[in-house]
Order: C-alpha cells, then structure tokens, then sequence
C-alpha cells in the first residue's frame, strides 16, 4: 500500500467512525462496520537484469579444443555485426578514410570500443562472443554459436584499419574453446601465448644443434608432460612434447612464459651455464648466448648445462675442438 493510499484509507476509517458515533448519539441504527478488505496495494515492478557483457549461456569451452585453419560458418554474422557497429557507433572509426572505395573498411579510432562493440553486437545477435585477453595485438575476436565448435577472427589490421571477409577467419576450434575459467598459473594478459595454456615444463632437451665451423650451436627445447594437452596443440598420441609445434605463433611466447627470465642476460627464456657454473660472457669465455636464449654458441670442449626458472635443467657435452 502507497501512502497514499493508506492516508486516504485512515480518511475513510476517520469517517465511518464519526457517523457511526453520530447516529449512536441520535438514537439510529447501530454502528457502521469498517469495510473487511484493504484497497489492493500496487504490485512491484520487475525489472529483468541483462546479462554482464562477455557472458555466455551456453556455457564453459574446452580449453583443450582442437583449433586449426578449416571453413567458417561465422563470418557473415561477423560482417553483420561490422556493418551495424559502422552504422550505430560512427564514431568508432574514420568514415572519411576507406583502405580501397567501396570495401566499408575503415580506419579504427577506438581499438578498444570497436572490439567491444563487436562483442556486444554478435551478443545481442543470439550468439557468444568475447575479445582474446591472451592477444598482445588486442584485434582477436573469438565467436559461437553452439559448443560443438567455436570460431577466431583476427579483425584489425596492424595499420589501423578493420580486417573484413575471408582474410579475417583464422580457425577453428572443436569443441568451442571458450570462455574458460582463467586459473592463477595462467600467462599474463596480453601475452601472446593462446589456450591451451601449457603446463609447467617437465624437462628440457638440449643437443649440439651444429657441430661444424669456428664454435658449435647448441640449442635447447623446454618438454611438458600432459597427453591430453600435447594432443589438444599437434601432437597425438605423445604423453610428452614440446610446448607448441615448430612455425605455431605462439610458440616463442608460451615457451617464455614458462621458461621464465635468463640469469644472466635477463632475456627471457633458460639460463645456461659452464661446467664450473659460471655465465658464458664471450668467445674468450669459451661460449656466448645465441641469438635467443635457447641457443647457445661454444668455442671450446666440456659440459654446458641449460635450466629453466624452474630449476629443471639438460646438460650437454662438447667434444670436438
């Protein structure tokens, strides 16, 4: 009951009262019961909450989802959604500016609004979407409409410009590979080093790589132990594997990641040491960091040992100068 109804029901009880002690006072009839029921209160309005922006109702991917280059099925709701994005928000990009006349790619003003945008455009389209934290380009756009499969479109060129047509798909994942709980032993945002996170390195393979010529290269591979995750990223069948394929473009990045920081160069990637546990500083060392930590280049005989952050180590023996 509003106040005001319940002012103008007192008002009312107010009055009965005084007749019916009116008519008691000039000998009428007997008193005037009050009515039996109170007015009807107005019932509260229920207002629906819309659903936090990034949320998916059919649920959780597999972070283990099999991803690879295929045919989309998505890429005309993701135009559908470039073009209504152009059309509702303007202000995204600059209209005046069009890579090639009649193509409706436009240069991007607000990265960030315009992956939100079409994040929320593709929403509000029925279908689930969310932008790639894990890209260190912030132009990756994952899309579902079922959990039987999901969809990754890279949709900003590196000069600016909005990435549209074939050129945007980049593959496809089976199951859909999103959204997945994000576990505190996960990469950094922005890292580069997509899902399947890799887990921690269980050993490292090292090798004289070339043996032939002024020094020796040897080089290093950081192996993890998971069959569910070596098969998820290119490898079946294999209870142990690298951390990513050759030519993966993420393989330097998840490598980094967990590998950690050099000792001694403070680049990223294992740290390698001489036999006597000293830094290789140069040729007149006997050996010097390669040109990423994974190698490193040797000028004279004995053990050379390499150990990621972890403290999980290979050592290699040089035996030809």
């Amino acid at each position: 009951m509003t106040h005001r109804q319940l002012a103008v029901y007192v008002a009312a009880i107010a009055v009965l009262v005084s007749t019916a002690l009116l008519g008691s006072s000039c000998g009428g009839g007997g008193p005037v019961s009050p009515p039996s029921t109170l007015p009807p209160t107005t019932p509260p309005t229920t207002v629906a909450t819309p659903p936090p922006v990034g949320s998916c109702p059919l649920g959780q991917g597999n972070p283990y989802a099999n991803c690879d280059k295929g045919t989309t099925t998505l890429l005309p709701q993701v135009e559908s959604a470039m073009d209504t994005l152009i059309e509702k928000s303007p202000q995204l990009f600059d209209l005046s500016e069009e890579l090639a006349p009649g193509t409706r790619i436009y240069r991007v003003l607000d990265r960030k609004g315009y992956m939100t945008g079409l994040v929320a455009t593709l929403q509000a389209m029925g279908l689930c979407a969310e932008s790639d934290v894990d890209d260190s380009s912030q132009s990756l756009l994952l899309v579902k409409g079922s959990n039987e499969l999901s969809e990754e479109f890279d949709v900003l060129l590196s000069n600016g410009f909005m990435r549209r047509g074939g050129g945007s798909y980049r593959a496809t994942c089976m199951p859909a590979s999103f959204p997945a709980s994000r576990s505190t032993d996960s990469p950094p945002e922005g890292s580069g080093c997509y899902r399947p996170f890799p887990p921690e390195i269980h050993h490292m393979n090292c090798k004289v790589h070339i043996p032939g010529g002024e020094f020796a290269t040897l080089d290093s591979t950081p192996i993890v132990s998971d069959p569910l995750y070596c098969a998820a990223v290119g490898y079946p069948d294999r209870p142990d594997c690298p951390i990513r394929p050759e030519g993966s473009v993420d393989r330097v990045a998840c490598e980094n990641w967990r590998a950690g920081v050099a000792a001694d160069t403070g680049r990223p990637g294992p740290t390698w040491r001489k036999e006597d546990g000293t830094f290789c500083t140069g040729p007149e060392s006997g050996c010097q960091n390669g040109i990423t930590q994974y190698q490193l280049l040797v000028y004279r005989n004995g053990k050379y040992t390499v150990c990621a952050q972890t403290g999980t180590c290979c050592t290699v023996t040089v035996e030809r100068f």
